[in-house]
């Protein structure tokens, strides 16, 4: 009498899972990955204009409500707070979709093992960052941590699907050796760059931007000091012309290296135009007396540039030994004795 009332129900369950297998997930991830990056890009824009246009307390001090509602009534300020909120509740729900994906069909490689955890740790310390932000007022070099925080969840988003995309790609180009000392560069100047991006977080907090009237000189001076507003101004720019040099540094060399690893190049090659672009756009908000959309583009350039770095980071990290060894005992024919992978992180390997 039992198997009568389970056995339609397990045929049921074979049945979907049998459809289910027919699905493209590495395909579907793929898709995935870049909408969650756009997303997530979308949503540091979004935390920009909530900021520049002091729309930080458009919710009151309730969260994850708006003025103890769900749908409250729409001022500007309103409206600007509650639709960050509602696309990033949206980009979370994609962040954790994404990670389940990605260690579902390529936990076998430690670059997801580690990319996956940090997506969800940094998503979910911007979150608890932000709603203390809201609920208990913050000083603004805990408020410039936010913006750092939520930098390394889109790199880390970014990442991952820089890395599901190129598997079958420029992936295999980290086997070929570099310069040791190009690789601490691409380190260096990742890790400086988040203290420039932390130094302009925290000029925004400071409501320092037009501390210096005019660029590149400093209210008409090379050197106009390091007190108040204008020294936090001038810091910031002292450290975004040493980030200027450093990647222009790296790109130089790269190019040395375009033959064997045009991956190094373009990617160089991008962080300089974004650094350029970056420093560019300071001038224009500043000329602009910060015009919403010239902050935007800088937030939004900022971004970008880091993301560049990030995957410059990746690049020049060899792949892990067990996967050239299952690379090369799949080409023979053979698994080699002491392979730690199964047969399926070779097919994914191959994808």
């Amino acid at each position: 009498m039992q198997d009568s009332i389970t056995q339609p129900l397990r045929s049921g369950i074979a049945r979907v899972r049998g459809q289910l297998q027919l699905w493209p997930w590495r395909l579907i991830m793929r898709r995935l990955s870049m909408v969650t990056t756009v997303g997530m890009f979308l949503v540091l824009v979004m935390g920009t204009l909530v900021t520049n246009s002091g729309s930080a307390q458009g919710c009151g001090n309730s969260w994850p409500l708006c003025h103890g509602q769900f749908i409250p009534q729409f001022a500007v300020s309103t409206a600007i707070e509650f639709s960050h909120r509602a696309v990033t509740g949206i980009e979370s729900l994609l962040v954790f979709a994404l990670t389940a994906g990605v260690l579902w069909l390529w936990r076998e490689r430690r670059e997801i093992r580690i990319l996956a955890p940090l997506m969800l740790i940094f998503l979910l310390a911007q979150a608890a960052l932000g709603a203390l932000a809201v609920k208990y007022p913050q000083t603004p070099s805990v408020l410039a941590l936010h913006f750092g925080i939520s930098l390394i969840s889109f790199a880390s988003i970014l990442l991952t699907a820089l890395f599901i995309h190129g598997i079958s790609g420029w992936d295999r180009l980290r086997d070929r050796a570099i310069p040791t000392g190009f690789r601490r560069l691409v380190f260096g100047v990742a890790v400086y760059s988040y203290v420039v991006v932390y130094l302009g977080a925290y000029v925004r907090h400071t409501n320092s931007q037009l501390a210096c009237v005019d660029w590149p000189l400093c209210n008409g001076r090379i050197f106009p000091g390091f007190i108040g507003g204008v020294g936090i101004m001038f810091t910031h720019r002292v450290a975004a012309l040493l980030l200027t040099v450093g990647t222009l540094w790296l790109y130089l060399w790269s190019r040395h290296l375009r033959r064997a690893r045009p991956d190094l190049y373009w990617g160089a090659l991008a962080a300089l135009i974004l650094v350029v672009l970056q420093a560019l756009e300071g001038a224009i908000i500043v000329y602009s007396k910060m015009e919403v959309f010239s902050t935007l583009a800088h937030g939004g350039l900022v971004a970008l540039l880091f993301g560049a770095l990030s995957a410059l980071c990746l690049y020049v990290l060899p792949r892990p030994r067990t996967v050239r060894q299952t690379e090369r005992a799949s080409r023979a024919g053979t698994l080699p004795a002491r392979a730690t992978l199964s047969r399926r992180a070779t097919t994914a390997t191959k994808r």
